[in-house]
């Protein structure tokens, strides 16, 4: 069995302690309640970086029942907040004709979208000038409920990040949001406090429109507050002032495992930990850690074949399941959300919340276990090898023999090994190893059954 790396244990008891959240809502959603009651999609869809021309195609195909994506990520820097608004009025009007204008009980589901104020927008008053700009241009011209979780995107501008430039974008910004406020590149330590400030306002201000049960159709509503890319200590100072505690946290996926000080935080806190760059932060090292990846792979094969055995009288609706999709499914039964950007059709189906959601109804602790092993290796960039261990039973020394897999040759990766001692190798699964005496009288073999990332002892005995 696999050993939990040791880096794991506070992330896993922040599952344990805030499992409960995660919930089923009434039309089958995979949600998380946040600390204010509203209760968000954990599997949405990442737009902020895709080509405006694909925009409206990639939100039709993912608001599609078959996909039935309810959570859109962007940001305001994005500069695409008016193309996802126009997609989705656009889906909508199109649904609507093609059912020949509904019935009463027509009305499409609300759709929740993640944004952000960019750093050059930071204090009072531009930051109140960044989010009317973001909800004007995400105004739902049709039925929909629009739900808008607003985010600072950054704690400030850091010219040591290579692409920030704090006084070109200074330079470029409108002069009446020159004219709103001070620049805060030049009060880095306090000019997201006083955007903290103006978001508590604006939420508090929606409060009213966000208690009611039908909504108020085509405005979109404040439904959250939230911080993105914030280290430990700005979480602790905007923890300390707040008036209204964030609910959400949007951060790179790489913090999950890496920075159990700041999961820790977020989860004595009750706020919600979304993440992003999963595909790229935790797949761009396969090549790294194959035998990390090989556990994926592994995985994604056992359990096609369990949802397909399943769910066999129903071909046409197996969901797709593969590594991306094992990772989301992961990630999302640990109450993380996630928001993967695709605009690949393949790369949509597997990112889809029915696929999700059959793989989670299969992970058993075993393959939690796994997963949990080969998703920190493979952010790591750590090969992963199957540990097997050779106890000497015998009352004679032994000599430990690698089988090479194509010829054959027995080739010693040992010292000798006394009687009562044990000796440890590093292999792969599947790999044959002899044992000798020092006579070469006594021969046993033994093959490696361990999987990559877990523990094997052979006992050499008569």
């Amino acid at each position: 069995m696999a050993m939990v790396p040791p880096l794991l244990l506070p992330f896993l008891l922040l599952l344990a302690k805030i499992n409960s959240a995660y919930c089923d809502d009434e039309d089958d959603l995979l949600t998380f309640k946040l600390n204010n009651g509203v209760h968000i999609p954990l599997v949405g869809m990442g737009i902020g970086n895709l080509q405006h021309e694909l925009i409206p195609q990639v939100v039709s195909a993912n608001l599609m029942p078959s996909r039935d994506i309810r959570l859109i990520d962007t940001a305001h820097n994005s500069h695409n907040e008016h193309i996802l608004g126009k997609a989705v009025a656009s889906f909508d009007a199109a649904r609507h004709a093609k059912t020949r204008g509904g019935g009463g009980n027509d009305k499409p589901p609300p759709i929740h979208v993640v944004t952000k104020v960019w750093y050059t927008h930071l204090g009072y008053e531009r930051t109140k000038i960044s989010v009317q700009e973001s909800l004007d241009q995400l105004v739902s011209k049709n039925t929909r409920q629009v739900y808008v979780h607003m985010l600072l995107h950054w704690p400030r501008c850091n010219d040591e990040i290579e692409w920030m430039d704090c006084e070109e974008e200074e330079n470029n910004l409108p002069q009446f949001v020159k004219d709103a406020g001070p620049p805060p590149h030049l009060d880095k330590q306090n000019a997201w406090k006083d955007s903290w400030r103006a978001l508590e306002e604006l939420y508090t201000e929606h409060s009213t429109e966000r208690h009611r049960s039908d909504g108020v159709i085509g405005k979109p509503i404040i439904a959250s507050i939230g911080v993105s890319n914030f280290e430990l200590d700005d979480m602790k100072a905007l923890i300390e002032f707040a008036h209204i505690r964030p609910h959400m946290y949007q951060g790179n996926s790489w913090l999950i495992f890496h920075d159990p000080y700041l999961m820790d935080f977020l989860r004595d806190h009750d706020i919600f930990f979304q993440a992003y760059a999963v595909m790229f932060g935790i797949f761009q090292r396969r090549q790294d850690s194959p035998g990390a990846f090989h556990i994926l792979s592994t995985l994604s094969l056992q359990l096609n074949e369990v949802i397909k055995s399943s769910n066999s009288d129903n071909v046409a609706a197996q969901p797709v399941v593969t590594e991306a999709t094992i990772l989301l499914a992961y990630l999302v039964h640990s109450n993380i959300g996630i928001i993967p950007r695709a605009a690949a059709t393949a790369h949509q189906q597997e990112n889809a919340p029915s696929s999700i959601k059959a793989v989670i109804q299969h992970l058993t602790p075993d393959r939690i276990e796994k997963l949990e092993t080969a998703i920190s290796a493979l952010m790591r960039g750590q090969q992963l090898h199957a540990s097997v261990s050779f106890l000497n039973a015998l009352e004679d020394t032994i000599l430990v023999h690698w089988v090479h897999p194509d010829t054959n040759e027995e080739v010693v990766v040992s010292d000798r090994i006394h009687p009562g001692s044990v000796e440890i190798q590093q292999t792969h699964p599947g790999h044959k190893f002899v044992v000798y005496d020092t006579d070469r009288k006594i021969r046993k073999e033994f093959v490696v059954g361990a999987g990559y990332g877990e523990e094997q002892q052979f006992r050499v005995e008569l």
